[in-house]
Protein backbone atom coordinates (compact mmCIF):
# COMPACT_ATOMS: atom_id res chain seq x y z
CA UNK A 1 0.00 0.00 0.00
CA UNK A 2 1.27 3.73 -0.99
CA UNK A 3 2.18 6.08 1.42
CA UNK A 4 -0.13 8.72 2.25
CA UNK A 5 -0.42 12.38 3.23
CA UNK A 6 2.48 15.31 2.92
CA UNK A 7 6.23 14.86 3.14
CA UNK A 8 7.86 16.16 6.45
CA UNK A 9 9.20 19.36 5.90
CA UNK A 10 12.67 19.48 7.46
CA UNK A 11 13.24 23.05 9.37
CA UNK A 12 17.32 22.55 9.72
CA UNK A 13 18.29 22.50 6.08
CA UNK A 14 17.70 25.99 4.32
CA UNK A 15 17.54 26.01 0.17
CA UNK A 16 20.50 27.30 -1.02
CA UNK A 17 18.83 29.77 -3.86
CA UNK A 18 16.22 30.95 -1.81
CA UNK A 19 17.25 29.98 1.89
CA UNK A 20 13.43 28.60 2.61
CA UNK A 21 12.92 25.73 5.05
CA UNK A 22 9.87 24.31 3.23
CA UNK A 23 12.59 21.35 2.42
CA UNK A 24 11.61 17.90 1.55
CA UNK A 25 13.56 14.86 0.73
CA UNK A 26 13.68 14.01 -2.89
CA UNK A 27 15.27 10.98 -3.40
CA UNK A 28 19.02 9.55 -3.61
CA UNK A 29 21.89 9.13 -6.17
CA UNK A 30 24.79 7.08 -5.26
CA UNK A 31 24.62 7.96 -1.23
CA UNK A 32 23.80 11.42 -1.57
CA UNK A 33 20.12 12.69 -0.44
CA UNK A 34 18.57 15.20 -2.60
CA UNK A 35 16.26 17.19 -1.62
CA UNK A 36 13.54 19.44 -3.40
CA UNK A 37 12.38 23.09 -1.65
CA UNK A 38 8.52 23.75 -2.43
CA UNK A 39 9.05 27.38 -2.13
CA UNK A 40 11.41 27.70 -5.37
CA UNK A 41 10.99 24.08 -7.01
CA UNK A 42 14.93 23.51 -7.09
CA UNK A 43 16.26 20.41 -6.39
CA UNK A 44 19.90 20.23 -4.26
CA UNK A 45 22.32 18.17 -2.35
CA UNK A 46 22.45 20.13 1.36
CA UNK A 47 26.34 20.86 1.87
CA UNK A 48 27.72 20.74 -2.00
CA UNK A 49 30.42 22.67 -2.46
CA UNK A 50 31.48 24.24 -5.91
CA UNK A 51 34.65 23.36 -7.54
CA UNK A 52 35.77 26.05 -9.10
CA UNK A 53 36.46 29.83 -6.88
CA UNK A 54 33.59 32.16 -7.69
CA UNK A 55 36.53 34.42 -8.84
CA UNK A 56 37.14 32.07 -11.58
CA UNK A 57 33.54 32.01 -12.69
CA UNK A 58 33.72 35.80 -12.85
CA UNK A 59 36.88 36.16 -14.89
CA UNK A 60 35.80 33.78 -17.07
CA UNK A 61 32.55 35.65 -17.48
CA UNK A 62 34.19 38.87 -18.22
CA UNK A 63 36.55 37.62 -20.35
CA UNK A 64 33.50 36.36 -22.28
CA UNK A 65 32.10 40.02 -22.18
CA UNK A 66 35.01 41.18 -23.72
CA UNK A 67 34.87 38.90 -27.05
CA UNK A 68 37.06 36.02 -26.27
CA UNK A 69 35.84 32.56 -27.40
CA UNK A 70 35.19 29.62 -24.79
CA UNK A 71 37.78 27.43 -26.17
CA UNK A 72 40.86 30.37 -25.24
CA UNK A 73 38.92 30.96 -21.62
CA UNK A 74 38.78 27.20 -21.37
CA UNK A 75 42.40 27.04 -22.30
CA UNK A 76 43.53 30.25 -19.94
CA UNK A 77 41.97 29.15 -17.24
CA UNK A 78 42.61 25.67 -17.18
CA UNK A 79 38.82 24.77 -16.80
CA UNK A 80 36.79 21.88 -19.02
CA UNK A 81 35.32 24.09 -22.38
CA UNK A 82 31.72 22.60 -21.02
CA UNK A 83 32.46 23.99 -17.30
CA UNK A 84 33.10 27.49 -19.20
CA UNK A 85 29.95 27.08 -21.45
CA UNK A 86 27.65 26.25 -18.53
CA UNK A 87 29.17 29.18 -16.89
CA UNK A 88 27.69 31.27 -19.49
CA UNK A 89 25.22 30.08 -20.33
CA UNK A 90 24.32 29.94 -16.57
CA UNK A 91 25.43 33.07 -15.39
CA UNK A 92 26.24 35.33 -18.22
CA UNK A 93 22.21 36.75 -18.70
CA UNK A 94 22.01 37.35 -14.59
CA UNK A 95 25.59 39.44 -14.63
CA UNK A 96 24.52 41.72 -17.73
CA UNK A 97 21.36 42.44 -16.32
CA UNK A 98 22.46 43.34 -12.76
CA UNK A 99 25.20 45.48 -14.33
Amino acid sequence: MAKRGRKPVYRDISCPSCGSNHVVKNGKVTGRQFYLCRECGRKFVEGAKHRYDRSVRERALRMYANGMSMRAISRVLQVPLGTVFTWIKRYGGKSAQSS
